[in-house]
C-alpha cells in the first residue's frame, strides 16, 4: 500500500465515527491494523464463537475473499470458527442473519457476496486504488455508510445480538 494513503484512511474513519457510534454500542469495537487489513472489528461472543462485522481496508490482494485490486474499502460479516454452532445458526440456516443480509443487500442494490463456507461469510468491497487523494475519504466513507444500510435493514445486528451473550 502507498504510504500516502494512511492519512486518507484515518480521515475516512473520522468521517464515519460519529454516525456509527450508537448502532455499535452493543458490540465490542477493536481496531485492527496489520499488513493485510486496517479497520475496525465489531464483535459479540457466544461460548467459544465470535460473530460480527468489520469495516476497513484490505491492503493486499487475496487478504479477504474477492479482493483483487487492493487497496479496497471493505465491509464484511464474520462468524468464527466456521464449524461452530453459531456459524450454523447465523450463516448456514436458510433464513440466518448472513443469508438475510446477502438477500436484502442485493434488493437494495449494494450486494454483499455470500461465502457461507468460511469465517468471512459475506463481503462487500470496492477498489480505491485509482481514487484521487482529495476524494478518497469521501468515496470510502460513503461506501462504508452504504454497507451499513443492509446490515440494519436485514436485522443483522439484532440477530447477532440475540444469538450471542455479550460483546466479545
Amino acid at each position: 500500500m502507498d504510504l500516502d494513503r494512511s492519512a486518507e484512511i484515518a480521515a475516512t474513519f473520522e468521517r464515519i465515527r460519529r454516525p456509527l457510534r450508537w448502532p455499535m454500542e452493543n458490540f465490542r469495537r477493536r481496531h485492527v491494523a496489520n499488513r493485510q487489513f486496517v479497520g475496525y472489528r465489531f464483535s459479540r461472543v457466544r461460548r467459544q464463537s465470535i460473530a460480527g462485522f468489520c469495516f476497513g481496508f484490505a491492503l493486499r490482494n487475496d487478504s479477504l475473499p474477492g479482493i483483487t485490486e487492493s487497496p479496497e474499502v471493505v465491509g464484511y460479516a464474520f462468524v468464527e470458527p466456521a464449524n461452530s454452532a453459531l456459524h450454523r445458526d447465523l450463516v448456514e440456516r436458510p433464513n440466518g442473519a448472513v443469508r438475510r443480509l446477502a438477500s436484502m443487500s442485493r434488493r437494495m442494490g449494494c450486494p454483499f457476496e455470500l461465502h457461507a463456507d468460511g469465517p468471512v461469510a459475506a463481503v462487500r468491497h470496492r477498489s480505491v486504488r485509482l481514487v484521487p487523494n482529495e476524494l478518497f475519504a469521501l468515496v470510502a466513507s460513503d461506501f462504508l455508510m452504504l454497507c451499513y444500510q443492509p446490515l440494519r435493514a436485514a436485522g443483522f445486528l439484532e440477530r447477532v445480538t440475540k444469538a450471542t451473550t455479550g460483546p466479545g
